[in-house]
């Protein structure tokens, strides 16, 4: 399948929802990738089926892409981002992936089993102080 990134104008519908991520700081690091760059990544592993790690290499970083998609998922702005697109006339087939407005549900710990680490919350990645 054949996935064209967002035209000027279809960009203009979604810019709004951007306005309020955070810009660069004095912060150390990596300057914050532009979110249309992500957005369009976004749209082409919807789009396409593809899993992250074959996002093309004109894209942002898988990790940074997912991380965004999980955000946008989480607090309804990918919901909207489909939803203007579309009232557009943009044909957005999210195959296999239609569940894209609701948020994944936390799996509870366990008592005899340790809470798995997540590379999005660095807290996770420190051993629990009672194995410490």
């Amino acid at each position: 399948m054949v996935f064209d990134d967002l035209k000027d104008n279809e960009w203009a519908l979604v810019e709004a929802l951007f306005c309020d991520e955070p810009k660069r700081s004095e912060r150390r690091g990596r300057p914050r990738v532009e979110a249309r760059s992500v957005v369009n990544a976004v749209l082409w592993v919807l789009s396409t089926g593809e899993g992250w790690s074959k996002l093309p290499g004109r894209y942002p970083s898988p990790p940074t892409c997912r991380r965004r998609f999980d955000e946008w998922q989480a607090d309804g702005t990918l919901s909207e981002i489909v939803k203007r697109l579309g009232g557009n006339g943009r044909e957005i087939n999210l195959r296999g992936r239609a569940a894209v407005t609701v948020a994944k549900q936390p799996i509870p710990p366990t008592r005899d089993r340790l809470r798995g680490a997540f590379w999005t919350n660095p807290e996770s990645w420190r051993a629990p102080a009672k194995l410490a």
